[in-house]
């Protein structure tokens, strides 16, 4: 039951995370980083549940975003693939760091709104538009492109998803292409999560040595031995 957990756990992270993903974007539409204070105020005023829940969900994200790569990172060390390990990890614990600074700025303007004023609420809200998607994109990027590189390398996944995998990673970083890049990432993180419920499941691949070919060869040598001490 424990190494059922073990496979199970990961995978469904990867698909609770983008699961609670889609649902901040669908309630979002929040005021731009342009919008007047008095409309950031009035929004969040009268939003206050929807946004509540956008807090939790994604602080539940960074969670899952933290328990997702980990389990690919074991997956990438445990068929030789150690410093991209390492990186998967270290992109998606950035990519965790951006969940929280989203969640963080947006309790902070949801919370007790009525005694925040215009100009405290317009600075809050460009702070919550823009300084977590540094951290948010970066971090995905980064664990997007390890993934992506060490699966090539280890052919831990199929060819195809691993070429995929480093194009949406490079996406990410193209500063243009991001948001794309960050939308693609929702459904191959989905995949990634299938075939690693079912890699993990898999027996390592072992490498016999040829039985025949080493009992001839334990009969040579025993002979070639023979004719030399003669």
């Amino acid at each position: 039951m424990t190494d059922r957990w073990k496979r199970l756990v990961p995978p469904a992270a990867g698909v609770a995370m983008v699961a609670a993903l889609f649902v901040v974007i669908a309630v979002g539409n929040t005021p731009d980083s342009g919008s007047s204070g008095a409309k950031v105020l009035s929004y969040y005023q009268s939003h206050q549940g929807r946004q509540n829940a956008s807090v939790f969900l994604l602080a539940y994200s960074s969670l899952m975003a933290v328990v997702f790569y980990t389990g690919m990172a074991t997956y990438l060390r445990r068929r030789g693939s150690d410093m991209l390990a390492t990186l998967t990890i270290v992109g998606g614990a950035i990519m965790a760091v951006g969940f929280c600074l989203g969640a963080g700025t947006t309790a902070a303007l949801t919370d007790k709104t009525s005694k925040i004023t215009p100009a405290a609420a317009q600075a809050l809200n460009q702070i919550s538009e823009d300084i977590f998607f540094v951290a948010l994109f970066g971090g995905i990027a980064l664990a997007t492109l390890a993934v992506g590189i060490g699966s090539l390398r280890t052919k831990a996944l199929p060819k195809a998803l691993g070429i995929i995998t480093v194009i949406v990673g490079v996406v990410l970083l193209s500063g243009i292409g991001s948001w794309f890049g960050f939308m693609a990432s929702g459904p191959l993180t989905l995949v990634l999560a299938g075939y690693l419920y079912q890699r993990t499941g898999q027996p390592g691949s072992i490498t016999m040595p040829d039985v025949p070919d080493q009992r001839s060869a334990e009969t040579v040598a025993p002979k070639s031995r023979a004719k030399s001490e003669a």
